[in-house]
C-alpha cells in the first residue's frame, strides 16, 4: 500500500497536466458514460432480461407427460405401452405461477433501477468530488507561488537592511507549507480521478476533463410536493411491494394446486406388436383424467399460511420503507438549504473582501509599510475563505444530487439494454 500511494502521489503532477490540456468533462457526459459501462448496472440490466424469459415460461403450459412401458413378454402385465397426458391447469396454477413470475420481474425491474440511481448519484459525488479537488489545488498552487514571490521579495529587502533576517525564516516556513499543500491537494485529485474513473468504467489513471461545479440557483422548495414525488418514484418501496405480491400469489398457487384439474390423455396398448385396432381391448384411445387432491397431511395449508405470514411481514416492511423515503427526503431538503445559505453568504462579498485584503497588505509589504506578519495573516484568511467557499460550492453540487436521488428523480429509461452489447 505504501508503494502505491507513493506512485500516485508522484504520478499527480502528470496527471494533473493531462486533465488541463484535456476537454472538459461535463455531468451528463460522466453520468452517460457511468451508466453505459459500468458493470454493476450491466448485470443489473441483464437480470431484468432475465426476469422475462421467467415470466415467458411461468406464462406457457406445463408440459405434457409422456409415460412408456413397453413390455418385454407376451404377457407384460401392463395395460398400455404408451400414456400422454397434457395437464390443462385449469385450477389456476398456471395464472398463479405467471403472477408470481410478473411479481419477480417487478422487483427486479425496481432493484435495477435503485443501482441506476445509485450509481448516478455515486458519479455525481466523484464529479463533484474531483471538481472541488482541482480547485482547491488551483488554489493551493496560487498561494504556492505567492509565498514564493513574497519569500524572494522579503530575501531583497533584508539584504538591502530593509528588513531583519528574522523573516526570511517566516517566509521560508511559509513557503514550505505552501509546497506541503499544492503536492497534497495534487495527491487529492489522482485519488478523485481514480475514483472518478472507475466508476466510468476506464481505467483509473486517465486523464480526464476539468469538471466543473453548477452554476448557484436559488430555488424554492415544496416539502409536500416532494414527498408525494419521492414516495411515488422511490423503487425501494416497489421492492418490498413486489416481495409482498409475489407471497400473495405463493399463496394462490398453493389453493390451486388443492382444486382438481383436468388433463386429456392418449392411450396406446401396444407400439412393439403394432397399434391395434381401437375396438379389441389393447388398442388405442382418448380420454380424460381428473386430477382430484383430496387429501393434505398439512403441506399445502401450511404453505399458504406461510406465504400469508410473509406477506403480513413484507406489509411491515413497505411501511418501513416509506418511512426512510420520508426521512431522506427531510434530510435531502435540510442539506440542501444549509448549502444554499452557506454558499449565498459566500457570494455577498466575503470572496472579494478577503482578496482585497490579501492585495492590500501584499502592495503594502512590497512598500514596506505592512509587517510580515499582517501579510501572512492576510494570506491564511484567503486561503481559508477561499477553501471554505471551495467546499461549500460543492456541497451545495452534492445537495442538488442527493435530493435527486432522494425523490426518484433519475428516469428508470437510463437502464442500458443488455441485447445491444450482444
Amino acid at each position: 500500500m505504501r508503494f502505491s500511494l507513493t506512485g500516485l502521489f508522484l504520478f499527480a503532477p502528470v496527471l494533473a497536466q493531462a486533465q488541463s490540456s484535456s476537454p472538459p468533462l461535463t455531468i451528463e457526459e460522466a453520468v452517460s458514460q457511468a451508466v453505459k459501462n459500468n458493470p454493476r448496472l450491466s448485470a443489473a440490466a441483464r437480470d431484468v432480461a432475465a426476469a422475462k424469459f421467467g415470466v415467458g415460461s411461468a406464462k406457457a403450459l406445463a408440459n405434457p407427460q409422456v409415460t412408456f412401458t413397453p413390455g418385454i413378454t407376451s404377457l407384460s402385465g401392463t395395460g398400455e405401452e404408451l400414456l400422454i397426458s397434457q395437464p390443462l391447469e385449469l385450477n389456476g396454477t398456471r395464472a398463479a405461477r405467471t403472477g408470481i413470475a410478473n411479481a419477480k420481474l417487478r422487483q427486479v425491474h425496481a432493484l435495477a433501477v435503485v443501482e441506476l440511481r445509485g450509481l448516478v448519484f455515486e458519479t455525481k459525488a466523484a464529479y463533484y468530488g474531483l471538481a472541488r479537488a482541482q480547485e482547491r489545488m488551483s488554489l493551493a498552487r496560487e498561494l504556492l507561488a505567492f509565498a514564493e514571490d513574497f519569500d524572494r521579495r522579503a530575501t531583497l529587502q533584508v539584504e538591502a537592511g530593509a528588513r531583519p533576517g528574522i523573516e526570511l525564516t517566516q517566509t521560508g516556513i511559509e513557503v514550505a507549507r505552501a509546497r506541503q499543500q499544492a503536492a497534497q491537494a495534487e495527491g487529492d485529485v489522482a485519488t478523485s480521478t481514480a475514483t472518478l474513473n472507475t466508476l466510468l468504467g476506464r481505467n483509473p489513471g486517465t486523464p480526464l476533463g476539468v469538471p466543473s461545479l453548477p452554476s448557484f440557483i436559488a430555488k424554492a422548495l415544496n416539502r409536500d410536493e416532494l414527498l408525494r414525488q419521492a414516495l411515488a418514484a422511490r423503487a425501494e418501496i416497489t421492492v418490498e411491494e413486489s416481495e409482498a405480491e409475489a407471497f400473495r400469489q405463493e399463496a394462490r398457487l398453493a389453493r390451486a394446486e388443492g382444486l382438481p384439474d383436468f388433463a386429456p390423455q392418449i392411450r396406446v396398448g401396444s407400439l412393439i406388436r403394432g397399434v391395434p385396432e381401437a375396438s379389441s381391448g389393447n388398442g388405442y384411445g382418448i380420454g380424460i383424467a381428473i386430477n382430484l387432491p383430496l387429501f393434505d397431511h398439512g403441506s399445502r395449508r401450511n404453505r399458504i399460511r406461510q406465504s400469508e405470514e410473509s406477506a403480513r411481514a413484507q406489509a411491515d416492511r413497505i411501511t418501513a420503507a416509506r418511512n426512510e423515503v420520508r426521512r431522506e427526503v427531510d434530510q435531502a431538503i435540510a442539506r440542501y438549504r444549509a448549502a444554499e445559505a452557506v454558499l449565498n453568504a459566500y457570494q455577498q462579498g466575503v470572496l472579494d473582501q478577503a482578496r482585497r485584503l490579501l492585495d492590500a497588505s501584499r502592495i503594502g509589504f512590497q512598500e514596506g509599510k505592512t509587517s510580515i506578519i499582517a501579510l501572512l495573516e492576510a494570506q491564511r484568511t484567503y486561503r481559508a475563505v477561499q477553501t471554505e467557499y471551495a467546499n461549500a460550492h460543492a456541497d451545495y453540487a452534492l445537495a442538488l444530487a442527493e435530493l435527486e436521488r432522494a425523490t426518484g428523480s433519475i428516469s428508470s429509461s437510463l437502464l442500458p439494454d443488455p441485447r445491444r452489447k450482444q
